[in-house]
């Protein structure tokens, strides 16, 4: 796969606002450059996050009318690769009507949902065999290139931890009694797990690493049942996985403590790191993301490409006054992809599609489409 410069979509909007036929966005995608796409679709919905993924009622009849299967086909036509992409650990629907699932942080406060996230631990084995389902049907169906997990990983809201927070104060996930249950069971450990407060306790003064590498292996133990169980349904198919931008020196390695991405143990289940290097959204400069995604790529040794994001976010209710920038101008984010082209990142890939078709026809987005098309040309 050709992995220089690819965007998300990661909503319905050039078919439902823009009005686009599939093949008017295939031909318009091809027009730009664009040689993958990170795609949800009717087979692998989407639910709402920063970006509104959801289908609603009023849209409902228009939406019957889109097949996933041919836009997937004309994009192939083209030579766009396609990644059929479902999120994994994240699925508010899923988590509202299994509560017993619920993640319980180290003060034992059951998982509530923030803004628009809620997430469940790898290690719910119940969450991934209803992903798995879906993703039987969707590989299936669209015969992707590669299968994009989003959401893989334990439970956080990686986007409001700013320069300048507490690790202190951020929750840690999950000291439930079927976890440490599990913990205690594969390292032979008898660590109470009545009490959530107690249990976290005892683990983080006693066990500390044995917990952060336990965890990171169930990361890892999920992807790969993911794809021994896909291997029966497309042979050769490539996996890629949303994944944090933090250094290990960032919140004293709350990466794999907090969060259980190990970048060098889950290169054996993972062939393509998407880096979401946010920066507007982490309050960072723009030579970050090529920075972060060096990163990532030396220790994985594997591909890594940089998704930048097309426009500010995260600016309203519990997100206002945090010190983010209102604005991302063409200028920045050509920093930002003119740093990327120096860096050994793979490629590029753009958050989100809608936002690019939503300023085409203005000067901002205009300079960016510019800059797109010319990266590594």
């Amino acid at each position: 796969m050709d992995l220089r410069f690819g965007v998300k979509i990661y909503d319905n909007d050039w078919f439902l606002r823009h009005r686009m036929s599939a093949v008017q966005a295939a031909d318009l995608l091809a027009q730009w450059g664009v040689t993958y796409v990170i795609a949800q679709s009717k087979f692998l919905p989407m639910s709402n996050s920063a970006v509104a993924s959801a289908v609603t009622d009023d849209d409902r009849k228009a939406y019957d009318a889109l097949d996933d299967v041919a836009f997937r086909e004309l994009l192939r036509e083209r030579g766009i690769a396609y990644f059929a992409c479902l999120n994994i650990c994240f699925d508010p629907a899923f988590s509202a009507s299994h509560p017993e699932l619920t993640a319980i942080d180290q003060w034992g406060r059951p998982a509530r949902q923030e803004d628009w996230y809620i997430g469940l631990p790898p290690d719910r084995e119940e969450n991934i065999a209803h992903k798995i389902d879906l993703l039987r049907h969707g590989v299936a169906a669209l015969k992707p290139d590669a299968v994009h997990l989003g959401f893989i990983r334990w439970p956080g809201f990686w986007e409001t931890w700013l320069p300048g927070d507490r690790r202190a104060e951020k929750p840690e996930y999950c000291f439930s009694a079927r976890t440490v249950d599990a913990f205690n069971r594969d390292l032979g450990l008898a660590v109470p797990a009545g009490v959530p407060t107690a249990a976290a306790r005892i683990i983080l003064e006693r066990h500390r690493q044995a917990w952060t590498d336990w965890k990171c292996a169930r990361t890892v133990s999920a992807i790969a049942h993911i794809r021994h169980e896909l291997a029966a349904v497309q042979d050769g198919l490539k996996y890629s996985i949303n994944t944090l931008p933090f250094f290990r020196t960032d919140f004293d390695n709350a990466v794999e403590e907090v969060f259980g991405q190990n970048i060098a143990t889950l290169a054996s289940v993972v062939d393509i790191f998407e880096v979401m290097a946010y920066h507007q959204i982490l309050a960072r400069p723009p030579q970050w993301p090529a920075e972060v995604t060096n990163d990532i790529r030396k220790r994985s040794g594997n591909e890594a490409i940089c998704t930048l994001q097309a426009k500010a976010l995260y600016l309203e209710g519990m997100h206002a006054g945090r010190g983010r920038k209102s604005e991302l101008s063409a200028a920045e984010f050509a920093q930002a992809l003119s740093a990327l082209a120096e860096s050994n990142a793979s490629g590029v890939c753009v958050f989100t599609f809608t936002d690019l078709l939503d300023m085409r026809g203005n000067e901002t987005g205009q300079a960016m489409l510019a800059a797109l098309k010319s990266f590594r040309s």
